[in-house]
């Protein structure tokens, strides 16, 4: 019961805390006259393609109208790029789109641990959440599930931290060929909150799916 309480306190602390990063960094990432700005530049595509170039990058892209946000599909090689209206009008897109374009030129064994521990992750959770509904689970079992997560939660959290602050530079550099430079400053205002607001943000899942089995786990024991 100690350890059910503490992963949910320590939960609903991430929680707020992440609340209160969000609503600053929403602030930060908000400026009109930069969003005039950033129309002038060309389209979603066009800058990937530009910033790949740079990069070495020769992974795919994929438009997709109704995707709220880019990604990078690593065991495609394949950048999803939002092209929505709001994606066109940010002024933070470039950033948004260097971001993906990093992480398609990262360390490819990072990229495969990355994957095959979430997958790992996943699948182990599957059988220990089908155990303790059987009540046959333990605290030991929930345990190997904590551990697994925070390994794979510290690739993870290389990949994407790595990215964030490479993408600074890269989109430095596309916004300097055309003096536009000053946006990238504020690209650094953004990043110290977006880095801590990930982190929580990866963090509360895994909490939240421990306390869901330590809970289930005690159910199991009043029961049975």
């Amino acid at each position: 019961m100690a350890i059910f309480i503490l992963l949910v306190v320590v939960m609903l602390a991430l929680y707020l805390l992440n609340a209160k990063l969000l609503k600053e960094t929403q602030r930060l990432a908000s400026d009109e006259e930069l969003d005039k700005v950033t129309e002038s530049l060309p389209d979603n595509e066009e800058i990937c393609t530009e910033i790949q170039k740079d990069l070495g990058s020769k992974c795919k892209i994929e438009l997709d109208d109704k995707a709220k946000s880019s990604a990078y599909i690593f065991f495609l090689n394949k950048i999803i790029l939002s092209n929505t209206e709001s994606s066109k009008k940010n002024y933070s897109r470039v950033l948004f789109i260097a971001h993906e374009c990093v992480h398609s030129v990262q360390d490819r064994l990072t990229h495969q641990m990355n994957f095959g521990l979430a997958n790992i992750k996943n699948l182990y959770d599957i059988i220990l959440l089908v155990l303790l509904l059987l009540r046959k689970g333990s605290l030991e079992l929930i345990m190997i599930s904590f551990l697994i997560s925070f390994v794979s939660f510290y690739y993870r959290m290389i990949l994407e931290a790595d990215a964030v602050y490479r993408s600074v530079m890269v989109s430095r550099k596309y916004l300097k060929k055309r003096d536009l430079e000053y946006i990238a400053d504020k690209y650094e205002e953004i990043v110290p909150k977006t880095i801590q607001s990930m982190y929580f943000s990866y963090i509360m899942p895994i909490l939240a799916r421990q306390s869901a089995f330590v809970f289930l786990l005690l159910v199991g024991r009043v029961f049975s």
